[in-house]
């Protein structure tokens, strides 16, 4: 019963969201995406997470097409979703990085361990 109740909220509360979107929330949203989607940029994200940045692209095409039509909601919706997949992208190129550095960490750790001939399975520190 309650799912019923939150979907009719919902479907209530759309016209709403209609009417307060304009123009200028659409160029925000737009704006907001378009940071998100350099910053990702910046990350790497092309490499390490390149279905995400891809999707965030795809979204802020949408969201531009959408503003050009004058449909600010639509607009605002999928800039929104377009500034989610970025931050996306870019977490998990930095999460990628710096799994790759931490294995680069450990590749030198071992070899100095060895190096040394110490043992990397001991007590030791």
């Amino acid at each position: 019963m309650s799912t019923r109740v939150f979907a009719a909220a919902m479907l209530l509360s759309l016209p709403l969201v209609s009417f307060a979107a304009d123009r200028k929330d659409a160029e925000l949203a737009m704006t907001e995406a378009n940071t998100a989607i350099e910053s990702a940029e910046r990350a790497d994200a092309a490499q390490f997470a390149s279905a995400d940045i891809g999707t965030a692209h795809d979204m802020i095409a949408n969201a531009q097409n959408a503003y050009d039509h004058r449909d600010w909601t639509i607009s605002i919706i999928d800039a929104e979703n377009a500034k989610a997949d970025a931050d996306l992208a870019a977490a998990r190129s930095r999460q990628l990085r710096a799994e790759e550095a931490t294995a680069e960490v450990d590749r030198s750790v071992r070899s100095l361990r060895e190096q040394l001939g110490v043992s990397s399975t001991g007590d030791q520190p």
